[in-house]
């Protein structure tokens, strides 16, 4: 159990940095297209404008868009169908023949002058290999070179073959993820050791009869993989309020990842060799590209479709459109009777990162009882200050069929409250400055975890336990990762997936 949470630490191990080594490109060479700074694979091999003073050249990520963009007709603003050519964005020279052999010898030279593999991963360990021992990309690459050198007229010898001189250290940007040995993605991290046990291989197990439950992702479920998915899952209707702080951990890196727009690879294989596989395939799939254009080029077709072939493209966008519309309108209709159906808490876990000062801390907490209820996962809690000073505390019950049938399953008291244990006591929070807020957190939030570990005390305890640490400290709190919050999502699951529960 250890070794599947290690391996979703640190999605910032991620191999997507360029080569250490590489000089940087000069001062002032941006991408036209998109503003970006060219990098030095981008000024080694531009594009190849057969228009003799236009020197027009963008960035390999643009290359890439472009080229994609022509895999289908596309709409404009107003509706209307239109197809876009590998026509130079600057003097609409034709760039078809050539554009996929810039693209073959960029991917290659990003990966290329690191000769000590001592730091390199085993994904990029095997991708090195592959890539210095497969004959037919070998053959391509050094094919690419030689159209390249011939178009601009260049005969030194400084672009030999990267077979004998250069290396392969790492995975581009547009790769993927790096996967390890067992074949989990690195992509969370975790402080959470209370909830993880060694030897214990019962989630680890249980993992492939999970079905991933996108409504508990918070909108993150874009920017995981299904392992990931299925993982949070599985913390989430576990029943472990440790588990449940994990997961609400893990979602806060996933979600400040996100702002960055890191998202996995869709197409990475699970396998350990999944990383491996997407870089290779990625190649393949650009030389495979490029002999068709040629050989498309030769016969006469290459970026001329006829007005036929236009007109089958453009009909069935309109119907295509109309279609994925509907598609949409009734997947939100769906979404809709789910969550009507199978409600969330109204206090869903979350997790934020606090920093102790002198001067104060984010927060103000405030004593509250537990009524040792299912129902108060359901429950908003509301704190204020009249304008004498006294604080009050007031809690609102949510009622629907929904979270009565929740609060009802494996009751002994139908119709009841969900009750579980006995009345205990709590910390919530009574007031929260902007830093808190930025975070999520909100009033009436119930303190669960600090530091990784489950919190049980007064107000007063936890004010002098932020108290006791140094100026600029860093604190970790999980919230409303409580055992009611944990019985209602593992209630929750029950009653939604009723074939899966024993």
């Amino acid at each position: 159990m250890a070794d599947i949470i290690t391996s979703f630490l640190n999605r910032s191990r991620l191999a997507v940095s360029a080569p250490a080594s590489a000089p940087p490109a000069d001062e002032g060479d941006d991408c036209p297209l998109c503003s970006s700074e060219l990098a030095p694979y981008d000024m080694d091999h531009p594009t190849q404008c057969p228009s003799k003073h236009c020197h027009f050249n963008f960035c390999l990520s643009c290359i890439e868009k472009f080229i994609q963009s022509t895999n289908s007709a596309q709409e404009s603003s107003d509706g209307n169908a239109f197809h876009v050519f590998l026509h130079c964005p600057n003097c609409r020279s034709n760039l078809g023949p050539s554009i996929r052999d810039t693209v073959l010898l960029r991917k290659v030279d990003n990966y290329l002058k690191i000769d000590d593999d001592v730091n390199l991963s085993a994904s990029e360990l095997r991708v090195k290999n592959s890539l210095e021992n497969d004959a037919d990309i070998v053959l391509a690459v050094e094919e690419a070179r030689s159209r390249e050198r011939e178009f601009f007229r260049d005969h030194s010898d400084d672009t030999a073959s990267f077979v004998t001189q250069d290396s392969i250290w790492s995975l581009g940007s547009m790769e993927g993820y790096e996967a390890d040995l067992s074949g989990v993605p690195k992509s969370f991290i975790s402080r959470h050791h209370s909830s993880l046990h060694e030897g214990d291989k019962e989630t680890e197990n249980s993992l492939v009869n999970i079905r991933p439950d996108t409504t508990l992702m918070c909108g993150l479920d874009f920017f995981m993989t299904d392992t990931e998915q299925r993982f949070v899952t599985s913390f989430l209707v576990s029943g472990d309020s440790s588990k449940i702080a994990a997961a609400a951990e893990m979602l806060h890196y996933v979600s400040a990842l996100s702002r960055q727009g890191i998202t996995p690879n869709s197409k990475r294989s699970k396998s350990s060799n999944g990383t491996a596989n997407s870089m290779m395939g990625s190649i393949r799939e650009v030389i495979r590209e490029g002999n068709e254009a040629r050989r498309m080029e030769q016969e006469g077709g290459a970026g001329n479709k006829s007005a036929g072939v236009l007109a089958e493209m453009f009909v069935p966008l309109a119907k295509e459109k109309r279609k994925n519309r509907e598609q949409m309108n009734l997947e939100l209709k769906r979404q809709f009777e789910y969550m009507s159906k199978f409600p969330l808490p109204l206090r869903m876990p979350k997790y934020a990162e606090l920093t102790a000062h002198k001067w104060g801390f984010s927060l103000t907490f405030r004593d509250d009882a537990w009524d040792g209820t299912v129902l108060d996962a359901f429950c908003k809690i509301s704190v204020t200050k009249s304008l004498l000073g006294h604080v009050s505390v007031t809690k609102q019950h949510g009622q629907s069929r929904g979270i009565r049938s929740i609060v009802d399953v494996g009751s002994s008291k139908p119709n009841g409250r969900g009750q579980i244990d006995i009345s205990r006591p709590r910390v919530i929070v009574a007031s929260i400055s902007p830093e808190g807020g930025q975070q999520g957190i909100m009033v009436g939030d119930v303190v669960s975890h600090v530091n990784g570990t489950q919190f049980y005390g007064t107000a007063s305890d936890l004010v002098k336990k932020i108290s006791s640490k140094s100026d600029g400290e860093l604190l970790t709190f999980a919230f409303n990762a409580d055992a009611a919050v944990a019985e209602a999502l593992r209630r929750r699951w029950l009653l939604s997936n009723p074939k899966r529960s024993k």
